[in-house]
């Protein structure tokens, strides 16, 4: 999208007289001159809580909206409960949040009749299947000149990084630690991270692995973060942040292992099979970014399946049954991830610049005895359900097969060691 907005005005400088300080967790926003308060729908990762925050931080000099964090597959059953509900809104923002083509019809009519006339919505978001449906988007809904969806194809890997842009506001201190921080900029920079950001990036990791915490804590999170990483942590939120330190530790314990199962690449790579079925207290993209370092770089994709307790956030309470429906009882879809997306340093191969995009996964569509379709969640993440009850024999058989496929691809683009670089790899917030 290009149109422009008018930002809001200059975000130089912090609020003054406004230190940081830990929300009320059960504190309703303030309402806009209309009378009816605003919207904010966000993803539960890292991106989608700071770019939440970002937008909040935007937005300061208007009323606080409400927030809901979520998943694009459920958003459609949290929209249904807030029109069952009764709340009318000024204004609807969501960032970081896919559009489900299966749930459009569902979305499009519960925004329509949660808006306010004369509302507007923006959404900012860089996954493929809003990029996919951006059209349909725009016809279908009164979007905002504040709205961006720019995909990860086109450079852009995160949506903090779209709400700056959309609002003028990169210069403001606190939007900068954000943008700086879904960079990894502090060890970008080979600078020591401060121990506030630490500690608030083990709470927003944390929580993936507490599905049920009441909503307006989780909120509180955004609401915190868009303050500055200074802002104290909650005693609601502090158990949080100590689930994640002991997942750390877990994870720290598996990357000494030796026996992940290597599988085929090119030119001196391999891929590696990151079977975690029976382990519910790791961190699998962290583990990745271990194992990748310690190999400088030489694997080129992983294959990873989680433990079967793992669920994802979402807020309302339709959407949670959804969820458990849906998820609870089975594995975790199969994903397949990659390091090597595009980077942009100078001497870069052009093959090194565009990156492994693993798109082709979904056409190609490997083990179909054992995995149903492939969705495009990143160009270099994507997933595929299991068609029914799997054991550990059935996802090294799978994992074959990928290799197999994956070997056939990378050998057809040309990929070589010399893509590969020779550079420290640095995380790259999952999807």
């Amino acid at each position: 999208m290009t149109k422009k907005a008018t930002p809001p005005p200059s975000f130089s400088q912090p609020v003054s007289g406004n230190e940081p300080r830990s929300p009320e967790p059960s504190s309703r926003p303030a309402l806009t001159a209309t009378g009816f308060p605003a919207l904010l729908i966000t993803h539960s990762d890292r991106d989608g809580l700071f770019s939440g925050a970002a937008l909040l931080r935007s937005l300061r000099e208007f009323a606080a909206p409400e927030v809901l964090i979520t998943q694009g597959i459920y958003l459609a059953a949290e929209l249904e409960e807030l029109v069952g509900s009764g709340r009318r809104y000024s204004a609807i923002y969501i960032t970081d949040t896919y559009w489900h083509p299966a749930h459009a019809e569902r979305v499009v009519t519960s925004l329509r009749t949660l808006l306010l006339p004369g509302g507007r919505i923006a959404w900012i978001d860089h996954h493929p299947s809003s990029v996919e449906n951006e059209q349909r988007t725009q016809r279908d809904l009164p979007l905002s000149a504040f709205s961006r969806i720019v995909g990860d194809r086109d450079g852009k890997h995160e949506a903090v990084s779209l709400v700056a842009e959309a609002f003028a506001t990169a210069s403001d201190p606190v939007v900068a630690s954000l943008l700086k921080a879904v960079a990894n900029g502090w060890a970008r920079n080979r600078e020591p991270m401060p121990a506030m950001v630490e500690r608030w990036l083990a709470v927003v990791d944390g929580l993936a692995r507490c599905p049920e915490l009441p909503p307006a804590q989780a909120c509180d999170i955004v609401r915190c973060l868009a303050q500055g990483f200074e802002c104290p942590i909650p005693d609601h939120l502090l158990p949080l942040e100590a689930r994640t330190r002991s997942i750390k530790a877990r994870t720290s314990e598996l990357f000494q292992m030796s026996d992940w199962m290597k599988l085929p690449s090119v030119d001196g790579g391999w891929g590696l099979l990151l079977d975690l079925h029976d382990e519910p207290d790791v961190n699998a993209y962290e583990l990745a970014v271990a194992l990748s370092r310690a190999a400088q770089g030489r694997i080129d994709y992983f294959i990873t399946q989680e433990h079967p307790g793992l669920v994802h956030y979402v807020s309302g309470t339709g959407a949670r049954r959804e969820r458990d429906s849906l998820e609870r009882g089975g594995l975790p879809n199969l994903r397949v991830s990659t390091l090597h997306k595009g980077c942009r340093w100078k001497s870069a191969t052009w093959r090194a610049a565009k990156g492994i995009d693993l798109a082709y996964l979904t056409r190609r569509r490997p083990a179909p005895e054992l995995l149903g379709p492939w969705i495009d969640a990143h160009p270099y993440i994507v997933k595929a359900p299991w068609q029914r009850e799997v054991q550990a024999e059935s996802i090294t058989r799978a994992a074959v097969q990928i290799g197999e496929e994956m070997l056939q691809v990378l050998n057809n683009f040309g990929w070589t060691d010399a893509d590969r670089g020779r550079r420290t790899l640095l995380p790259v917030v999952e999807g």
